[in-house]
């Protein structure tokens, strides 16, 4: 009898797995992309948009009370010493009646130029029917010392 025979040996090397592979979601790189447009858009959108800053608030503030011909809300706006000037109804009245010929207030723009000194700031006031040139001046508390609003200027 023979003994078994033991077939030969034999080089066998193991096969890799395939890589798993993930399932592709369709239209997951175009969602990805749209929250990316829409983010960029909200914030481009924000950047163009003109947003009041303070000082366009207080002249806001102080061209309404000026057409309504009562500075009582906007007083504290202003330095003590100047306070008894807007006690002048004529004086307010005149300011109000040149406001009030111009239609609805649209709002406030600064036009303050970079070389203007500490505390001025000059604003483009604008009305359904024209515009004015408003400008103040601030002390060290905050307080408008000067105020001036008229008709724009005009340069030769």
């Amino acid at each position: 009898m023979n003994p078994p025979v033991n077939p030969p040996m034999q080089n066998v090397t193991p096969v890799a797995a395939p890589p798993a592979t993930r399932a592709k979601k369709p239209g997951l790189h175009l969602q990805i992309l749209g929250v990316v447009a829409l983010v960029l858009l909200v914030f481009g959108t924000q950047r163009l948009i003109h947003h009041e800053n303070q000082y366009e608030a207080t002249a806001d503030a102080v061209t309404k009370a000026i057409a309504a011909n009562d500075m009582t809300p906007v007083l504290g706006d202003f330095n003590a010493i100047r306070r008894p000037e807007l006690q002048d109804r004529a004086r307010v009245g005149n300011l109000s009646n040149m406001e009030v010929a111009l239609g609805a207030f649209k709002g406030s723009k600064e036009i303050t130029p970079a070389n203007a000194p500490q505390g001025a700031h000059e604003f483009t006031e604008t009305f359904a029917n024209g515009t004015l040139d408003e400008k103040f001046v601030l002390d060290a508390d905050g307080k408008i010392v000067t105020f001036h609003i008229g008709p724009p200027s005009t340069t030769p």
